[in-house]
């Protein structure tokens, strides 16, 4: 199956219109012509023809353009924690090169959107989807085509918190939502998984894994996806902390022991393809951060402890600042801010590369852009590296 485009000609001697028919253009090649335009185009093209509707929004055309070497942008999203409705959006340039070390302002988008969801807590990116939670419901969106949808609201009344990511064997993406509850002593008594998958007439299920821990828990950290399995750390009592592992393709958990005790600054990083644990968020009088590697789940071996010194000079970070750490789509790399903002003063982010130990990238946010979050402590911060997404979502 192909394409045909017509084209109006006026002849200058006639004055009148002569259609020609261009020939008929083969379905591949023209989705390798569309596949180069930017995502604006595409969503303009849609109205060119059913041909090019169905096309354009099928899902093996937005996973040929959702391609790994796309090019990526910084967004960052601050939302007041007391007040879900005050809430500020920016987005980057896009990325060039990584040799190129040139600093790259940000711009307001969205401030003013009129997508519903807009001013609820993230939960996270996944293949340029957002999902956020404003209160019992889960919503996901494209910032690019503008689609939201709205799944299913949770009707327990417990403890929630939620993860997003993509199941890269079936094609398909998965909200997993964790309900706890705990007694007077703030120990979790009780613990539930449940699972939707997006798509028609989805809805929430419980999860049928064999190896569910036997313990409840509440979590601790956000997620992160690598290779299709997501990771976070959870509480299973007052004083014990673990690695959670969720394959979305099987819906197995796996517990895994962390390689040290001391939890009240941990983040999470793909280093190298593999999850890894950074442990000293707050920062050192020498600048040091140590990184912990996994190298067998299912032993639950780790790698020696390997300590990386950030130049912190060149970071404006000081002795006893705590940082905000966030994933890189570039395995081995860190997004790095203060938690703190300081009243009239740009917000900066770093792109540090661990190995190399260099920046690759700095990004400022100018006073303006913040709004009111320069004058309260009351927020709570996301950023990540976001890539152009033309999926739609069948509902």
């Amino acid at each position: 199956m192909g394409s045909s485009l017509c084209v109006a000609v006026r002849k200058k001697k006639k004055k009148k219109k002569t259609v020609v028919v261009l020939p008929e253009i083969p379905e591949e090649l023209l989705i390798d012509i569309l596949i180069r335009l930017p995502t604006k185009s595409l969503m303009r093209f849609k109205c060119v023809s059913k041909l090019w509707l169905s096309l354009i929004t099928s899902r093996y055309f937005t996973n040929r353009f959702l391609k790994p070497s796309s090019p990526s942008c910084l967004f960052a999203y601050f939302v007041d924690s007391e007040n879900q409705s005050n809430y500020v959006l920016l987005k980057s340039s896009l990325f060039s090169s990584s040799h190129d070390r040139s600093d790259i302002s940000l711009s307001v988008i969205d401030q003013h959107s009129t997508i519903p969801i807009m001013g609820g807590y993230l939960v996270n990116a996944a293949r340029g989807l957002l999902c956020y939670r404003t209160g019992r419901r889960v919503i996901v969106c494209n910032p690019n085509t503008r689609q939201v949808v709205e799944l299913p609201i949770m009707r327990s009344k417990t403890n929630v918190w939620n993860w997003f990511g993509h199941d890269p064997l079936h094609d398909e993406y998965k909200v997993l939502s964790l309900f706890w509850d705990v007694n007077k002593e703030q120990r979790v008594v009780r613990s539930e998984l449940q699972v939707l998958v997006l798509g028609v007439g989805s809805s929430w299920r419980t999860t049928q894994s064999h190896h569910t821990p036997h313990r409840p828990f509440r979590p601790y950290s956000k997620g992160m996806t690598i290779n299709g399995v997501l990771y976070y750390i959870a509480w299973t009592d007052a004083n014990r902390c673990v690695l959670m592992s969720f394959d979305l393709s099987s819906d197995d958990f796996n517990l895994i022991e962390l390689p040290y005790e001391n939890l009240s600054c941990t983040s999470l990083m793909n280093y190298q393809g593999n999850v890894a644990t950074i442990e000293n968020t707050l920062l050192s009088s020498d600048g040091t951060v140590d990184v912990c590697v996994l190298e067998d789940a299912d032993k639950n071996q780790w790698s020696n402890k390997k300590t990386f010194v950030l130049p912190v000079s060149k970071m404006n970070f000081v002795h006893g600042d705590r940082l905000v750490m966030g994933g890189s789509r570039d395995s081995g790399k860190v997004l790095l801010t203060k938690a703190n903002l300081i009243r009239d003063q740009p917000a900066r982010f770093f792109i540090y590369d661990l190995e190399r130990n260099e920046i690759t990238r700095r990004i400022e946010i100018r006073p303006s852009l913040l709004g009111s979050f320069n004058k309260t402590n009351h927020f709570v911060r996301f950023f990540w590296q976001h890539i152009d997404s033309i999926m739609y979502l069948k509902t």
